[in-house]
């Protein structure tokens, strides 16, 4: 059931969207790369992401994108989806519900969108009460999107929102083990979970106490994420090995994101998702761009890990 998964999933790919030349939606691309994930370990999918290039989605495609996962992963996997947009408290909570009615196991809130960048811990904190409040019994979650700005959760607002019962979904990126640690105790003996979105610390973070990670790695390598959250812990020489590797491949895809891992996909898989994106500034890379990355598939390889 999804709601195991939700409780358990130690890796949450963040999904591109599948976009034919013309830029529309490839829905049968989509099913193929929910399979995928699935068919890799992965028993968490986070859709309607930035990496999703939710900000070009229409509406109506948002909630379509999270319908279609949702119905794609048939209680093999849990979904999460971004249910918040920057809009009116009242419009945020109907978006909450809409994602809610199509099955999404938990609504993502942007944090970045509860306010403008000046906006006081007390402004933007209100809206989230509020969120909260009007969107009944249904299971939020965060993610401290980067873009166009960042606003990470202080741990008392953190802990505010576990004590409510109703989180259960973190993705940081805080890009600070301090931080985490702060968060990871003000939420200690409640339903959410940590997911450190930034690769290099995972095995700190998972040490720590947090569940796992949410990010470009595990979207492009999701197998060794799964083996890496599922061996952190032990912190030796394989994981620190896998962590560095993933930590240089997610550096290197973000020439281009999304377009360039689209690209990566149709390189190493037979997905065949075309390298479309909507997001401005994404493009194809060169071969002097993507050469390096290419290479990358022989050192994968070349560490001959028992990924089980």
């Amino acid at each position: 059931m999804s709601i195991d998964h939700l409780r358990t999933a130690a890796v949450w790919p963040v999904m591109l969207t599948p976009m034919n030349w013309d830029r529309t939606i490839d829905w049968e691309g989509v099913d193929r790369l929910t399979d995928w994930y699935i068919d890799a370990g992965v028993t968490g999918l986070f859709t309607n992401c930035r990496s999703s290039e939710v900000e070009f989605l229409t509406p109506d495609e948002r909630v379509q994108l999270a319908e279609r996962v949702v119905k794609r992963a048939n209680g093999r996997a849990a979904v999460v989806a971004t249910g918040t947009f920057g809009a009116p408290v009242e419009d945020e909570i109907e978006s909450i519900k809409r994602m809610d009615d199509v099955g999404a196991d938990a609504v993502v809130i942007l944090t970045n969108h509860l306010g403008e960048p000046g906006a006081s811990e007390a402004q933007w904190s209100g809206k989230l009460e509020q969120i909260v409040e009007g969107t009944g019994d249904i299971k939020l979650g965060f993610y401290e999107c980067p873009t166009p700005w960042k606003r990470v959760l202080p741990a008392n607002v953190y802990g505010w929102a576990a004590d409510t019962g109703r989180f259960v979904f973190h993705k940081d990126v805080s890009h600070s083990v301090p931080d985490i640690a702060a968060k990871l105790e003000a939420s200690a003996g409640t339903p959410l979970r940590l997911y450190n979105g930034q690769i290099s610390s995972v095995i700190e973070s998972m040490i720590l106490g947090g569940s796992g990670h949410s990010g470009y790695a595990s979207t492009l390598f999701p197998e060794l994420a799964v083996w890496l959250c599922a061996n952190g812990t032990r912190d030796d020489d394989d994981t620190r090995r896998v962590q560095r590797l993933l930590t240089v491949a997610e550096r290197m895809i973000n020439v281009g994101y999304p377009t360039s891992a689209k690209q990566w996909l149709g390189y190493t898989t037979d997905l065949g998702i075309a390298p479309v994106s909507r997001m401005p500034g994404s493009y194809i890379l060169g071969a002097h761009e993507f050469d390096p990355l290419a290479n990358m598939v022989d050192l994968v390889k070349s560490l001959e890990l028992q990924l089980a």
